[in-house]
């Protein structure tokens, strides 16, 4: 059974404790930077160990692998601090701020006969397999719009005035970052890499990448990716071919995924709507424990990681209108 040790007490971290379980591993310890935060997490969750550093959290016996779920800035110190003490990373989105951070991350792990994988649900959900198994019934595709819009719960916050983490861009943190990637890396894993991008963004006043658009150009088909953290979106997400559609009602984990054929017919080819929020987590932790119990390093996920994180700097390197 892989023992995890986990770094941060948000809500996501609430979310991997089961997860962690549902997939055959155990949480075997929690790092917080304030002990009575991390003891209090421990004893709610049933967890043996509550550090206040990383160095102990890396020393702990049973601890043969971290899930990193810190602020994004901190990703590349704790991921390479944690290879350093011989343990495998599983690190929350997004990998790195940049992809210089992401390269040095996955090749430092790559080196030492370790595993990295970024935790990114929907690309280890089932239903993805189902929608790849699909996609010869759309004949030639032509286009594609993976769209995730979510309003933050923080934003009325800020729009008030109040400074919060989340929108802050210092500690490399956009929607690109927290919502877009859900759009992208699906798009990314089914297709491949584009012949070429082109985007755009809205900023907030104070620097932050709040809403945008990432188009992906291919050889005779178009996708786009729409994602917000200041808009609340209805619409599903559709791959279009001259045969017929798929829609898939929620992009980041999908719980209805149809089959619209030109002619008129439907076929339902997933039916399990109003999934929770950490319905399909267990997917990829078990993925990442496939790859460490095989020794093997995942090619597939770092290559994905790392040509969405190209992409990310390419569109939050555009300049907003003025």
């Amino acid at each position: 059974m892989l023992g995890f040790g986990i770094i941060g007490t948000n809500f996501i971290s609430d979310w991997f404790v089961d997860a962690c379980r549902r997939a055959g591993c155990e949480p075997v310890a929690v790092y917080s930077r304030t002990q009575s935060t991390g003891d209090d997490f421990a004893g709610r969750r049933g967890i043996a160990h509550a550090v206040d550093s990383l160095d102990a959290l890396l020393a702990l016996p049973g601890v043969d692998a971290v899930y990193v779920a810190s602020p994004n800035g901190a990703h590349l110190e704790q991921s390479l601090a944690a290879f350093a003490a011989g343990k495998h990373v599983l690190c929350e989105k997004t990998l790195g701020t940049s992809l210089d951070e992401a390269t040095r991350i996955v090749e430092t792990a790559r080196d030492q006969g370790l595993v990295v994988q970024e935790a990114v649900r929907p690309v280890h959900d089932p239903a993805y397999d189902l929608i790849r198994a699909n996609l010869p019934r759309l004949g030639a595709l032509r286009s594609a719009r993976f769209e995730k819009l979510q309003y933050s719960s923080r934003y009325d916050r800020v729009k008030s005035g109040e400074h919060l983490n989340a929108f802050d861009p210092s500690l490399g943190n956009s929607s690109l970052a927290d919502i877009g990637v859900y759009t992208l890396q699906p798009a990314l894993d089914l297709f491949g890499a584009p012949a070429r991008s082109a985007g755009a963004s809205v900023w907030l006043p104070n620097g932050f990448e709040a809403s945008g658009t990432i188009l992906l150009a291919y050889d005779g088909f178009v996708a786009t990716c729409d994602y917000s953290k200041i808009t609340s979106g209805i619409g599903p997400s559709v791959i279009v071919g001259e045969a017929g559609t798929l829609t898939i009602d929620s992009i980041s984990q999908p719980g209805v995924v149809t089959f619209h054929e030109r002619g008129g017919d439907v076929d339902v080819l997933l039916d399990e709507p109003d999934r929770p929020d950490w319905s399909n987590m267990h997917h990829e932790i078990a993925a990442f424990a496939g790859y460490v119990e095989r020794g093997e390093f995942p090619e597939r996920f770092a290559a994905v990681s790392l040509a969405a994180r190209a992409l990310m700097d390419e569109q939050l390197a555009r300049t907003p209108a003025s």
